[in-house]
């Protein structure tokens, strides 16, 4: 397997560069688990069909039963991916999956889910994420988030990004996320 270079942030705030070789971005160090962003290797590999998601979001119209709130936007140093988090509520009668993201400000928006196993953090990319009826899911650091990469210029700490989020309905719903620096815990 080729050498892939992973870049993340320790527990406490400080950045770090790791060198692995494995794809499932899980590293220990002494009894400190880093939460680790997956930069340096190709994308296709994921199964990416951009073009797919790009015109069914183009096509989606805004839903009135689907909204997204309280985004933000964790903030990293180039050439580390940022990631989003957010709240998706579903005042629907229908159970609906989140398929995917997008903002004008990011080149690439991935859906992950960051597990824990032993002892050791996981973050894999996902797909169709539910959303109950009548429910709500917060995407959280520690668990579900939008992986941003590829940015056009790098947000400021204090400004606002747009992004969309595409439904199986065939409908979307946008939220303005506060760029937020690197320390951030939570909302």
């Amino acid at each position: 397997m080729k050498k892939m270079i992973l870049i993340g942030l320790a527990a406490i705030g400080g950045a770090a560069a790791v060198s692995a070789q494995a794809a499932d971005m899980s590293v220990r160090q002494g009894d400190t688990v880093m939460m680790l962003a997956h930069a340096g290797h190709a994308h296709a590999e994921h199964g990416h069909d951009m073009g797919k998601h790009a015109q069914a979001m183009a096509d989606a119209k805004t839903s009135s039963t689907l909204s997204v709130s309280a985004c933000w936007i964790r903030s990293l140093p180039a050439p580390a991916p940022s990631a989003s988090y957010f709240l998706v509520k579903n005042t629907g009668s229908q159970p609906a999956k989140l398929q995917s993201a997008s903002s004008p400000t990011y080149g690439m928006v991935m859906l992950h889910q960051t597990t824990q196993h032993e002892g050791m953090s996981k973050m894999s990319e996902t797909h169709d994420i539910a959303i109950p009826a009548g429910g709500e899911l917060e995407f959280k650091p520690g668990g579900y988030h939008a992986m941003l990469e590829k940015p056009s210029a790098a947000p400021a700490v204090g400004s606002h990004v747009i992004m969309d989020f595409l439904f199986d309905t065939g409908e979307k719903a946008s939220a303005q996320c506060e760029v937020k620096p690197a320390n951030t815990k939570g909302h």
